[in-house]
C-alpha cells in the first residue's frame, strides 16, 4: 500500500510490504543510488545510515507486538531522505503513520512564517521518529505496569503457578528484545546530526537533541524493566527454593520417624523369643509405645521449630 502527499515542494511517502515494481517506480523517478534500491528489496532489519551525493538511507527498526506469539517483532522503517523528498516503507502496517500525517498537517496549519524549516523532509523525519518514540514510551509504561502485575500475582498467590513462571520467562525475553531494537538508535541519531548540515541549513539540533532525550529514557526505562522483571524472577527461584526445602524438611521428619518404628517392628517381627511377648495385651501395649514415640519424635521437631 502507497500513501503520497505533498508539503510546499516536499513529497511524503508511505509504503508499507512494497511491491518489487513500486521500488523500482520510486528509484527510476527519484534517481536513487542502486545500493539503495538493493536494500530496500531486501528489507534486512539491519540498522544502518549510508550518505550519498543526494540523499541519506536510514534503517532503523521499532517493536511490534504479536499477541498470539507474546513476542515483538522488529518491523523496519527504511527511510529514505532527499532535499525535497521523504520516502518511509515499513514491513508491517503501523496505525502510527496515519497519526504521525494527521499531527504534522495540524502543525502545518499554526506555523509561522518564520517556521518555513516544518515543510522540510528533515523536519519531517523528526516528526516520524518522534512519533515513535512517544509510542514506545507509552508502550514501555504498560509494560512497567505487567511487571507490577506479576509482582502482585507472585506475593498474593499461596501456589506458584506455573503459568507465572512462564509470564516471567516471557516478560524477560521481550525485555531483552526491546533493549537489542533500541540499543542502535544512539549511533543512527548522532550519524544523524553529524551528516544534516550537508544537505539543511537550517538548525534543526534541538529537535534531535529532544529524540536524544527521549531514545535515552526508552533506554532507562528498559533498563529499569529488565532489572525488576529479573528480580521478580529471582524472588520466584527462592520462593520455590524455600518451598522444596519446606517440602524436603516434612519429608525427613516423617522418615525419621517411621525409621524408628519400622526398627521397633522389625525387632519384635523376629523369630526369636523376646521380653513381654506372652504378656496377653501385649500388642496393645506395643501400639501404645510406638505412638509415644511418636508424640515424643514430634515435640522434640516442633519445639526445634522443624514444624
Amino acid at each position: 500500500m502507497k500513501t503520497i502527499l505533498h508539503f510546499g515542494n516536499t513529497d511524503r511517502i508511505h509504503l508499507f510490504e512494497p511491491q518489487k515494481d513500486e521500488i523500482s517506480e520510486l528509484v527510476q523517478k527519484y534517481d536513487l543510488h542502486e545500493l539503495i534500491e538493493e536494500d530496500l528489496f531486501e528489507l534486512t532489519n539491519q540498522e544502518k545510515i549510508d550518505i550519498y551525493e543526494d540523499y541519506m538511507f536510514i534503517v532503523v527498526n521499532f517493536p511490534k507486538y504479536n499477541i498470539e506469539t507474546k513476542k515483538y517483532l522488529l518491523n523496519e522503517f527504511s527511510i529514505v531522505l532527499g532535499k525535497n523528498i521523504i520516502i518511509t516503507m515499513t514491513k508491517f502496517d503501523t496505525n502510527h503513520i496515519k497519526t504521525i500525517i494527521d499531527e504534522y498537517s495540524e502543525e502545518l496549519k499554526t506555523r509561522e512564517s518564520d517556521e518555513d524549516f516544518k515543510i522540510s523532509p528533515y523536519y519531517i523525519l523528526y516528526k516520524v521518529l518522534d512519533t515513535m518514540y512517544d509510542k514506545s514510551i507509552k508502550m514501555l509504561t504498560n509494560s512497567s505496569k505487567d511487571v507490577a502485575l506479576l509482582e502482585d500475582q507472585l506475593f498474593s498467590s499461596h501456589k506458584l503457578e506455573k503459568n507465572l513462571l512462564e509470564n516471567l520467562t516471557i516478560k524477560k525475553r521481550n525485555v531483552v528484545s526491546l533493549k537489542h531494537t533500541f540499543a542502535p538508535h544512539r549511533e543512527i541519531i548522532d550519524e544523524l546530526q553529524n551528516a544534516l548540515p550537508k544537505f539543511y541549513k537550517e538548525d534543526l539540533d534541538v529537535y534531535f537533541e529532544d529524540l536524544e532525550y527521549k531514545l535515552e529514557k526508552i533506554m532507562n526505562t528498559i533498563a529499569i524493566s529488565f532489572e525488576n522483571a529479573e528480580s521478580l524472577a529471582d524472588t520466584y527461584n527462592s520462593l520455590m527454593n524455600i518451598k522444596t526445602n519446606s517440602m524436603i524438611g516434612v519429608l525427613t521428619i516423617f522418615a525419621a520417624i517411621t525409621w524408628i518404628l519400622t526398627m521397633i517392628s522389625g525387632i519384635y517381627g523376629m523369630n526369636i523369643t523376646l521380653p513381654g511377648q506372652e504378656h496377653p495385651y501385649f500388642f496393645l501395649m506395643l501400639i501404645g509405645f510406638m505412638l509415644v514415640v511418636c508424640f515424643w519424635l514430634l515435640r522434640i521437631f516442633k519445639k526445634k521449630k522443624r514444624i
